[in-house]
């Protein structure tokens, strides 16, 4: 639920060096939740999530783990653009957000 996204915001923030690289794994841990979630809505298995995103099953467990440091920006992107998501990145008070625009 809700309560344990706040719980892995704290230890991301106390992870961070910086508010900037604090943001960042803000939004990456966002971008995860959303793949998260279409990996589940697409009712794929890590098997098979893992052959449509061109990554390994270990690497899919780390996705579906919440491991945002393991992933960059760009794979994460990568994935979302697979899965069909189409988004904007926005920023609201200084917080980046990803908003769908449309989901395929």
């Amino acid at each position: 639920g809700s309560n344990m996204f706040t719980r892995a915001s704290n230890v991301w923030e106390s992870s961070a060096k910086t508010p900037e690289e604090a943001k960042l794994l803000e939004l990456k841990a966002q971008m995860m939740i959303v793949i998260r979630g279409l990996i589940t809505s697409k009712g794929w298995n890590q098997v098979e999530a893992a052959k449509q995103l061109k990554i390994t099953q270990p690497r899919v467990s780390n996705l579906t783990n919440g491991q945002v440091s393991k992933f960059s920006l760009d794979s994460l992107y990568e994935f979302l653009a697979i899965c069909g998501y189409n988004f904007e990145l926005n920023l609201v008070d200084g917080i980046p957000s990803i908003e769908a625009k449309d989901v395929a």
